[in-house]
């Protein structure tokens, strides 16, 4: 259960429906293993037609496991999906979540691509109704939709490339690092999206800061257990839970605040400005450091 003072001040007075579903619901193993298993079958339909080209009208994907069984519907102009758990799932609380997504063609300048994401869920015998949308358990999900968006255009997305040309450097990542990473992937998509709905001054702050957490997809292992943890908070906390406030407010608010939003994306992108710096000083040290070896071994040996 989320703790009263460390959760967000807007989702206290919005409707239940509305609230961000809370971490336990999906993070237990059973949890997890039903988006990982959603997620590998969008693999799948993203690889059909990237190869098969996109299908004639309308298109449904089913996925019927023992455990869960999933439908994705695919059109012009929306994609749906759906997925829940089975009677035969483990799951202690059997969860069914659905997901609304408005193609990119379709989607107008103030109009969020994700149209509609809620579970749907039985806890101490009583029904209840959550949004998926902020969850980071669902961003990497709605990345894999925008994948089958841009794919249906003919559009493969970077990450499936990089797996087909490097199937070996893919294995070599341990499973955690990968699910770490592809969460961080989805925040990053998750917080460009919100750029839509922002004026120009805090879009242009938005992308500036964006391109620098950008790099860091592929860094964060190497980044210090304090600086990883300030990172994927500020992307999949702070950085939403600020623009999302500032949009809950009226024009005029807007207007009277939009200077200290501002102000707030310049001190974060200094904060990741500096990471970059110290790890660039870090390269820097080791080179130099393995110069000095080398140096040290090798006129050594010439010395003899």
């Amino acid at each position: 259960m989320k703790d009263w003072l460390t959760s967000s001040w807007r989702e206290r007075f919005i409707p239940e429906r509305m609230r961000t579903v809370d971490d336990h619901i999906f993070s237990d193993p059973n949890g997890l293993s039903l988006i990982k298993e959603s997620e590998a079958v969008l693999d799948k339909v993203i690889s059909h037609i990237l190869k098969h080209g996109p299908p004639r009208g309308s298109q449904v994907y089913r996925k019927n496991g023992r455990t869960f069984k999933m439908r994705l519907k695919v059109s012009q102009k929306h994609l749906k999906l759906l997925t829940f758990d089975t009677h035969q799932s483990p799951s202690a609380i059997k969860k069914r979540f659905v997901l609304h997504y408005v193609r990119s063609e379709h989607s107008k300048a103030q109009q969020k691509m994700i149209k509609d994401g809620f579970v749907y869920y039985m806890k101490n015998g009583k029904s209840h109704v959550r949004s998926v949308v902020k969850s980071p358990y669902f961003h990497g999900m709605i990345q894999k939709l925008q994948h089958i968006d841009g794919a249906l255009d003919g559009h493969a997305p970077t990450s499936l490339i990089q797996m087909q040309d490097q199937p070996d450097h893919e294995e070599t990542i341990s499973k955690e690092a990968k699910s770490e990473r592809d969460q961080y992937a989805g925040s990053l998509n998750y917080v460009s999206m919100l750029e839509h709905e922002l004026p120009a001054p805090l879009k242009n702050r938005l992308r500036q800061l964006l391109e620098l957490l950008y790099p860091l997809k592929e860094q964060l292992r190497h980044l210090s257990v304090e600086d990883r943890y300030q990172v994927k908070r500020m992307l999949q906390q702070d950085i939403p839970n600020l623009l999302e406030a500032y949009q809950q407010l009226d024009e005029e608010e807007q207007s009277e605040q939009m200077e200290k939003v501002y102000e707030t994306l310049t001190q974060m992108e200094i904060t990741v400005s500096r990471l970059h710096d110290n790890e660039d000083d870090m390269k820097s040290e080791r080179f130099d450091y393995l110069i000095r070896l080398n140096e040290r071994r090798y006129n050594e040996k010439k010395d003899r």
